[in-house]
Order: C-alpha cells, then structure tokens, then sequence
C-alpha cells in the first residue's frame, strides 16, 4: 500500500507494539519518539521501523517536524499515536481513499472510535 506511517510517541513500550502490528501493511512506518527513557525506540527498531528522536517541544511542533522533516517513501501518510490501532476495515478504507482520490485531494478524516477497557465510547469526541 502506498502510505507511509508515522507514530509520535513518548514512553510507550506498553503500546508501541501493538500499533505497529496493526500497520505492519505499510513498508514505510516511522516512530518520531520524544525522548523515551523506557524500551520505546528499542521496541520499535527491533520491529523495524525507522526511529527519529526528537526533544519535544509541544504537540503541534512534533507532529509538524514529523510532516515536514521525516524522508517518507510515499505521498500520503498517516499519523498516529502508540495507542491507535489500524483495523482491517481501516486498511481497506484507507486503501480506497488512496486508490480514488483526486489529484485535487490533499488529505482525509479518520472517524474514530474510542474505547477504555474494550468498551466503545460512543459518545465521546467525533465518534459515530
């Protein structure tokens, strides 16, 4: 598939893993990691996915550096963060999207859903 993924991440050997599992489609994942002091990066090397740490110095300049700086393989991206997890029907969407796009179209809207304790909440934020 021809997306490239990026993961912000900060101390997230718990998560990391399991996020990077769920785009292991993907043969362009990068971890923009702010400085872990736990097996974050050592986690996602050993995964293979290429890892860039960077001081953070607030969300929207970690995710800015990561669009602008980071050398991704392919024209669309997508940015997640280590407790996201890609689903098969993600992937078949996002596959679509970038099949039928327009040359016009620079970028999507993920509708998520949120879940705690394998629970859907289905009202908070811009879930269905």
């Amino acid at each position: 598939m021809n997306i490239s993924v990026v993961i912000l991440t900060k101390n997230e050997e718990v998560d990391i893993e399991g996020c990077l599992a769920s785009v292991g489609w993907s043969n362009d994942i990068w971890v923009l990691d702010s400085e872990s002091e736990d097996k974050t990066v050592e986690i996602a090397t050993r995964n293979g996915a290429s890892v860039r740490v960077r001081r953070f110095d607030g969300f929207a300049s970690q995710r800015n550096f990561g669009l602008r700086e980071l050398p991704y393989r392919h024209e669309w991206l997508l940015i997640l963060d280590a407790d996201e997890r890609v689903t098969v029907e993600l992937r078949q969407a996002l596959m679509r999207f970038v099949e039928t796009a327009s040359p016009a179209v620079a970028a999507g809207r993920i509708q998520r859903r949120d879940f705690f304790m394998n629970r859907w909440l289905r009202h908070a934020q811009i879930s269905p």
